[in-house]
């Protein structure tokens, strides 16, 4: 997609048929909360969560579609765990085999993370931790079609989710800089604005903001089905500015895999 598209140039599709799709994240609630908003309330898609430690349940049934999202959390949110926690990888093998007739394969999957430098001071015994990210960018770089054992899109938000979150209701968020996630956090829940506020119109605006960042580091248009190019161009840059700077610039990815799976489109 060519990153100069504006606001006009976008649409919900909320007709698009995407079948059933696999979300990872690294949360234990507030990831699966705005997930579930957007497609349950905006959407109106079938919902399913698969939270470590606890019970599959299906969350939502709608009554008028018959697309699914699977959004399921690993053993840990360090960005290792995606690689290498097999528990996860064998819930979700087995739930798409036995109720869908899938396979991890054969399904998209989107690994939702943080680039968050607050884990790194958790991790700080864990020396490797910034070859971890360099991996999963290396590995996970299609929804669909990888190299890997399982299919996977790694979409890192910079510093935390939450930038997906300010960039539904602030313009330029581009501009905008934080150096924990816990500053971004802090600005989320301050605001005015709620996951519930979040609706078409903001899911838009979350894609010009993406855009923006990315014309910010000289990339004009993206190819979600091969991504790594474009994802070890933005981390290079998060990271340069971090090591220069102190803080990571405003922006998150997540709206990548709304582009990806053709719920964004552009206008005819």
């Amino acid at each position: 997609m060519e990153c100069q598209n504006t606001k006009k140039t976008l649409k919900i599709n909320k007709d698009k048929t995407i079948g059933t799709i696999v979300i990872v994240v690294e949360g234990e609630e507030d990831e699966f909360r705005l997930l579930k908003h957007i497609f349950t309330k905006v959407l109106d898609y079938n919902y399913i969560s698969m939270k470590r430690k606890k019970v599959m349940q299906h969350e939502f049934v709608s009554k008028n579609n018959k697309n699914t999202v699977i959004v399921a959390n690993t053993k840990s949110s360090s960005i290792k765990s995606v690689i290498d926690d097999k528990n996860y990888k064998d819930k979700l093998y087995n739930l798409l085999k036995k109720d869908y007739k899938k396979t991890l394969k054969n399904t998209n999957i989107y690994i939702i993370w943080d680039r968050d430098k607050e884990k790194d001071k958790k991790d700080k015994k864990d020396k490797k931790i910034q070859s971890y990210y360099e991996t999963a960018i290396n590995t996970f770089y299609s929804s669909l079609d990888n190299d890997y054992e399982m299919n996977g899109l790694l979409l890192l938000s910079y510093p935390c989710h939450e930038s997906y979150n300010i960039s539904n209701f602030k313009k330029i968020l581009f501009k905008e800089n934080f150096n924990t996630s816990i500053e971004c956090k802090k600005e989320f829940n301050e605001s005015i604005h709620h996951v519930k506020d979040i609706d078409e119109k903001t899911l838009i605006l979350a894609v010009e903001n993406m855009h923006n960042g990315l014309l910010n580091y000289n990339i004009r248009s993206y190819d979600p089905t091969n991504f790594k190019r474009i994802n070890e161009i933005v981390y290079r840059k998060e990271e340069e500015s971090f090591k220069n700077n102190g803080y990571f610039n405003a922006l998150s990815l997540i709206s990548v895999m709304l582009v990806d799976l053709g719920i964004i489109q552009t206008e005819d």
